[in-house]
């Protein structure tokens, strides 16, 4: 039996939604992170935070890198500017294929009471 569907994939990395632990597993480079859906928005929401368009214009040193974590899980990773970017359109992905779910769902569901 398949406890987990995949969610969203890019050439990077791919998402996983996990029937057994309820969990949402971002599968990303060397990364596998296992998120509570709670969780799993706080993490999209730092990795929207980060301003890219600042960083690219940015010439230190500093601004090529950004410390991406998630400590709730204990992950911390330097990752590139592209790795960010990458990442981002993996998060973002994965958040809109809960999104359609829920409402394909909900609709569903709707139109199945009103028969």
């Amino acid at each position: 039996m398949n406890t987990q569907n995949e969610l969203f994939s890019t050439a990077k990395g791919y998402s996983v939604q996990c029937d057994l632990t309820s969990r949402i597993v971002l599968h990303f480079g060397e990364i596998k992170a296992p998120f509570k859906i709670l969780d799993f928005l706080n993490f999209r929401r730092f990795i929207n935070s980060i301003d890219i368009h600042s960083k690219i214009f940015d010439l230190s040193d500093e601004s090529d890198y950004e410390f991406v974590e998630a400590p709730q899980l204990n992950i911390g990773h330097k990752m590139t500017l592209c790795e960010v970017i990458q990442l981002r359109e993996l998060v973002n992905g994965t958040h809109f294929a809960i999104e359609l779910n829920s409402m394909l769902h909900q609709v569903l569901y709707t139109e199945q009471e009103l028969v």
